[in-house]
């Protein structure tokens, strides 16, 4: 008997390590007894998609169990500066021309890593078979202690105004994330603001209403915009774009 409670601990200690680096697992009880079964999300993978939606997407980074590879192919991209850690969303990789000034990027897509290793993808929640999960981000803000919620927000706070005085920029969050309808439940833009430091992390949610829950939380993830030399990039780092900055998500 005693060997054999020695066995269960250890095999209990090896669960709560392997429930420490993965994700939130999926509740499958009650009203979630009739979802079907689903790959487990160890990690992600966002990709540019370059080529209007028909493949050749350049992989921007992967995340597996916290840990971030911000350049996988081994080369230097425009997502990336040497001296900046995170992801770098710049006049190199957004529209911010005389022509074209939406500040955003290409359209993203978010896929995810199963435990073998493999690169997989979920359905939308609005498809009519196996449709149950859906994308939610979060960001924070990495300059309070401890991080908090980094908010854009239709309040004084995002003003033209409040934009003017460079130290209250830190408390109104530089990058924000768009998903439009054509970018399905996987895809969006990201968009440069003013210069910046934020934290950005994602969830898969599965099911609907109160009945939602999530299935994996990612790592939080550093977001930079720089204060770069640019004509729309004004004095105090805020970017001239044509967008609404202050958009709630």
């Amino acid at each position: 008997m005693k060997h054999l409670n020695t066995n269960i601990l250890n095999n209990t200690l090896v669960l709560l390590i392997l429930a420490t680096f993965t994700f939130t697992a999926c509740d499958t009880t009650g009203a979630n007894d009739d979802l079907e079964d689903h790959q487990d999300a160890i990690g992600f993978v966002l990709q540019e998609r370059t080529v209007f939606d028909q493949g050749g997407d350049e992989e921007i980074l992967r995340s597996v169990a916290g840990d971030f590879t911000w350049n996988p192919d081994g080369e230097y991209n425009e997502y990336f500066r040497q001296d900046i850690d995170g992801i770098v969303i710049s006049p190199d990789v957004i529209d911010l021309t005389e022509e074209i000034a939406s500040g955003m990027t290409p359209k993203i897509i978010i896929r995810w890593i199963d435990l073998d290793g493999d690169i997989f993808d979920l359905p939308d929640l609005d498809e009519d078979e196996g449709g149950e999960y859906w994308l939610l981000w979060e960001w924070r803000n990495p300059h309070t202690d401890p991080p908090s919620p980094h908010d854009n927000t239709l309040t004084d706070e995002c003003t033209d105004e409040a934009r003017e005085d460079v130290d209250a920029l830190n408390d109104i969050r530089p990058a924000n994330l768009e998903q439009h309808g054509s970018d399905g439940m996987w895809g969006f833009h990201f968009r440069a603001d003013h210069a910046g430091e934020t934290q950005l992390r994602f969830r898969i949610m599965h099911g609907h209403g109160d009945d939602a829950h999530s299935d994996f939380t990612s790592a939080w993830m550093d977001v930079t915009v720089p204060h770069d030399d640019h004509n729309l990039i004004d004095e105090n780092g805020i970017y001239q774009h044509t967008r609404d900055k202050c958009r709630t998500r």
